[in-house]
């Protein structure tokens, strides 16, 4: 049986032409997504934090301090979750609460020197991991600017485009619903319970 090219030793140039299809592209960006987050957890098990708390840890290196209330917004959290969470990170020394610069009834989280240590040691293996990746690709995506500046600008729609998606709860749930309620072995059932 014939293995995706993701799964054959070697990865080779040959086996990326055969993806020509949309199809075979979303499959083989679904394993990006299922590889990437396994890759995240053990990162954040490393560490001993969730993936949760290190995606914070990671809003942070990019963005700088932020009130725990943007914590909870970026995060997708309450606020009592996110005090939690700050909490935690807290006590693992990877970050602090600092007085706010304009006002002093309010805090800012931000990283400590270990957990800046931390997030850019993950984010430097990260790299190191995809500069790896591509250099098994062949030295054409190494060594060519505009081809690595195309797959760039691809992540990036492509993130913009799901990221985008995700925003409309209501519109994915609808298409969900409408195709299992279409489907012959279907109960007609709540896709929320």
């Amino acid at each position: 049986m014939d293995r995706p090219a993701g799964d054959r030793a070697g990865g080779g140039v040959e086996h990326v032409h055969q993806a020509t299809d949309m199809g075979e592209i979303a499959r083989r960006l679904r394993q990006l997504i299922v590889a990437s987050d396994e890759y995240r957890r053990t990162m954040a098990s490393a560490i001993e934090v969730s993936t949760t708390e290190a995606a914070v840890l990671g809003q942070l290196l990019h963005e700088g301090p932020l009130t725990p209330t943007l914590v909870a917004a970026r995060a997708g959290l309450t606020a009592g979750s996110a005090t939690s969470l700050i909490d935690r990170l807290a006590t693992a020394g990877l970050v602090e609460r600092t007085p706010h610069p304009d006002d002093r009834r309010r805090v800012l989280v931000e990283l400590t020197p270990r957990g800046l240590s931390a997030i850019e040691t993950m984010f430097a293996l990260f790299a190191s991991d995809i500069d790896e990746a591509l250099g098994r690709i062949g030295p054409r995506l190494v060594d060519d600017v505009e081809l690595r500046g195309s797959l760039a600008d691809l992540l990036s729609e492509m993130a913009a485009s799901l990221r985008s998606h995700a925003t409309n709860a209501g519109r994915l749930r609808t298409t969900l619903e409408e195709a299992t309620a279409e489907s012959p072995d279907s109960s007609g059932g709540n896709l929320g319970a």
